[in-house]
C-alpha cells in the first residue's frame, strides 16, 4: 500500500479523535442539558444535515477540478475553526450559536468528503483500492475509539464546552500533520505538471474539462448507479439509527450510565481497528452487493436483540455490548461497498462527482434516520417495536442490492 494512504489514515485518526470527544454525545447534551425534546433533536439534526446535502455533490464536482490534497487540508483547517466556534457557543449555552457553528463545520466536512475518497482511489485499483479504503477506515475508527472514551471521561468533570474546545485543538493538529506529511496524489501531480485533467497518464496534451452540468448528466443517465443510490439511501436510513437513536435508547430507555455508554461506543471503534482488516480480507473477491445484504442482516440482528432485551428487561448491559459487537461487524462490512463502489462505478474523470452523489444520498438517509428515530422514540415506549419500525427501510434496500447485482459487471461489483 502506498505510504500516502497510510499517512492519510493517520491524519484521519487525529481528526476523528478530536471530533469524537464530543460528537457522539451531542444529542444527549441537547436533551439533558438544554432541555430539547426528542422530536426537536430530530428536527435540528435534520435541518442542519439537510442544509449540507447539496454540498456533497458540489464537493464532488469541485474535487474533479481542483487538487485533492489541497481540498483535504483546507477542510481540516476550516473544521478546526468551526469546532472552536461550537465550543464557544456551548460555553454560552446558546442553542442558536451551536446550530450555526455545527452547520458551518458540517458544510466544510461534507464538501471535502469526496476529496478523501478520490485521493484514495487515485493511488489504488481493484482489491488494492478496497484495502486502501480499509486502512482509511481503520484510522478513522482508531481515532473514534480513543476520542469517545476520552470524551466520556472528560465531559463529566470538565463540561461539554471544554471537551469541544479540546476537540478543536486536536483537529487543528490533524490539519498540521496532513499539511506536512501528505503528498499530492498522482492525478494532482500530473494535472499540475501538464495543466490538463490529470485523469490519464498517457494524455499527450491538456484536454478541455467537462462542465459541472455535463458531469451531472453523466450520472443522471447511469441507471445502475441511480438504483444503487436509492439502495444506499435506504440502508443509511436504517443503519443511521446507530448515530443518535442508539445512544438515546441505551441511555434513556435502558438506563445505562454515561461511563458504560462511552466504553461501549469505544468498543465499536476497537472492533473496527482490530477487525476491519480481517473482515475485508475475508470478503475480497465477493460481490459488493452481497456484502451489503449481509451487513444489513447483521444490523437487524443487533437492533432486534437490543429491543428484545429491553422488552424483557433481561441483562440490558450485556445486550448492549453484544449488540455493539454484532452491528460493528455489520458496519465493517457495509463500509466496503459504500466506500469502494462509487469509485468503481465512475468514469475515471468523474470519481469525485460519483463519490459526492453517493455521499449526498447517504447523508440524506442519515438525516432522515435522526428524524424518524426521534419520531419513533416519542411515539412508542415498546423497546422491541421501536427497532422493528426502524428496520423497515432495510427490506427494500436488500431487494435493490440483489437486483443491481444482475446489472453490474463482475469487475465493478467485485471487492
Amino acid at each position: 500500500m502506498d505510504r500516502n494512504l497510510r499517512l492519510l489514515g493517520i491524519g484521519a485518526a487525529i481528526r476523528t479523535l478530536g471530533a469524537a470527544l464530543y460528537n457522539p454525545f451531542l444529542a444527549l447534551f441537547l436533551v439533558n442539558a438544554l432541555g430539547v425534546s426528542y422530536l426537536e433533536v430530530g428536527v435540528i439534526f435534520a435541518l442542519v444535515g439537510g442544509a449540507q446535502l447539496p454540498f456533497a455533490i458540489l464537493g464532488g464536482l469541485i474535487t474533479d477540478r481542483f487538487p485533492r490534497h489541497r481540498l483535504i487540508l483546507i477542510s481540516l483547517v476550516a473544521e478546526a475553526i468551526a469546532t472552536g466556534g461550537l465550543a464557544y457557543a456551548f460555553a454560552l449555552r446558546s442553542l442558536a450559536g451551536a446550530i450555526a457553528a455545527a452547520l458551518a463545520g458540517g458544510l466544510v466536512t461534507t464538501s471535502a468528503g469526496p476529496a478523501f475518497s478520490a485521493y484514495v482511489a487515485d493511488f489504488a485499483q481493484g482489491s488494492e483500492r478496497t484495502r486502501g479504503f480499509t486502512w482509511f477506515r481503520i484510522g478513522f475508527n482508531a481515532g473514534y475509539s480513543a476520542g469517545v472514551t476520552l470524551g466520556g471521561l472528560l465531559i463529566g468533570p470538565l463540561g461539554f464546552a471544554s471537551a469541544v474546545a479540546a476537540g478543536a485543538v486536536i483537529i487543528a493538529g490533524g490539519a498540521a500533520f496532513v499539511g506536512v506529511a501528505l503528498e499530492p496524489s498522482p492525478r494532482d501531480r500530473r494535472r499540475s505538471a501538464r495543466g490538463g485533467t490529470g485523469d490519464d497518464e498517457t494524455e499527450p496534451r491538456p484536454v478541455p474539462r467537462r462542465g459541472m452540468v455535463e458531469s451531472l448528466k453523466i450520472l443522471a443517465h447511469d441507471r445502475v448507479a441511480l438504483e444503487l443510490l436509492i439502495a444506499v439511501a435506504l440502508t443509511a436510513l436504517m443503519v443511521g439509527q446507530w448515530g443518535v437513536t442508539f445512544p438515546l435508547f441505551v441511555r434513556n430507555v435502558l438506563g445505562i450510565p454515561y461511563s458504560l455508554l462511552g466504553i461501549g461506543l469505544a468498543l465499536n471503534g476497537l472492533v473496527v481497528v482490530f477487525g476491519q482488516t480481517a473482515t475485508t480480507n475475508s470478503v475480497l473477491g465477493w460481490r459488493h452487493t452481497t456484502i451489503a445484504v449481509l451487513a444489513i442482516g447483521l444490523y437487524a440482528v443487533a437492533f432486534l436483540g437490543l429491543g428484545l432485551a429491553g422488552l424483557l428487561a433481561v441483562a440490558p448491559v450485556a445486550a448492549f455490548f453484544v449488540s455493539i459487537v454484532v452491528l460493528t461487524i455489520g458496519e465493517n462490512l457495509i463500509t466496503i461497498p459504500q466506500n469502494t463502489l462509487p469509485s468503481n462505478l465512475a468514469p475515471p474523470e468523474e470519481i469525485g462527482s460519483y463519490n459526492g452523489a453517493f455521499g449526498m444520498v447517504g447523508g440524506l438517509g442519515g438525516i432522515l434516520a435522526v428524524l424518524v428515530g426521534g419520531i419513533v422514540l416519542g411515539a412508542t415506549q415498546n423497546p422491541l417495536l421501536i427497532w422493528m419500525l426502524l428496520l423497515i427501510p432495510g427490506i427494500p434496500a436488500v431487494v435493490l442490492f440483489r437486483h443491481s447485482a444482475t446489472r453490474l459487471s463482475p469487475t465493478v461489483d467485485r471487492a
